[in-house]
């Protein structure tokens, strides 16, 4: 910063030097083009020098904010794919855990093979009433289960579909940021040296 202080202290120095000697030459409109003083050419390089180191400057600062912009999308992309991610797995296990209709299979034949045995008819009577009642309830709970079933499957592949969407989405925003990266990695431009 002191450094650009000085060359614009300079530059404001040399431009003030260079008017008042293009004030002090009279003009003539017959006389053919002189070429540059030294001065002047001092004054453009230096000119010139400003310029870049303006855009260079202009140039780093839009790049740091598109950084600072893009580094704190990509954190929410990465909270959102994560999410999304933990939500999917919980689902699939869920799925895997769900209603195990083998187990109240067993336990209806068991109290079918009961209800045959027994002797008495009112007891059996009353077994093949809580038989025929467990087997209404079963096959409640088996579709139940089985909707259940088709609501976190479907729910499932809505999940896995906006996952690669958000995992989409972050890697543009990681590609984004690996361009900025690359913008702030390219060697600036060096001012052309006149003698």
């Amino acid at each position: 910063m002191p450094r650009l202080k000085s060359l614009l202290a300079l530059c404001l120095l040399s431009l003030a030097l260079a008017g008042s000697t293009f004030a002090q030459q009279p003009a003539s409109s017959a006389a053919p083009s002189i070429a540059p003083s030294p001065e002047a050419q001092l004054l453009r390089a230096l000119l010139d020098e400003v310029r870049q180191l303006r855009q260079s400057l202009q140039r780093a600062t839009l790049n740091q904010y598109r950084a600072q912009l893009l580094t704190g999308q990509l954190a929410r992309q990465q909270a959102r794919v994560e999410s999304l991610t933990e939500e999917v797995e919980q689902l699939r296990a869920a799925q895997q855990q769900s209603y195990d209709a083998r187990r109240d299979q067993e336990e209806l034949q068991e109290l079918e093979a009961a209800f045959q045995r027994e002797p008495n008819p009112a007891a059996r009577e009353q077994l093949r009433q809580s038989y025929l009642g467990l087997q209404r309830a079963l096959t409640r709970q088996q579709e139940d289960a089985r909707q259940e079933a088709e609501r976190q499957r479907q729910r499932q592949q809505q999940l896995e579909i906006n996952l690669r969407a958000e995992q989409a989405r972050l890697a543009e925003l990681q590609e984004q940021l690996d361009a900025v990266a690359r913008e702030f990695d390219k060697p600036s431009t060096e001012p052309k040296k006149t003698r």
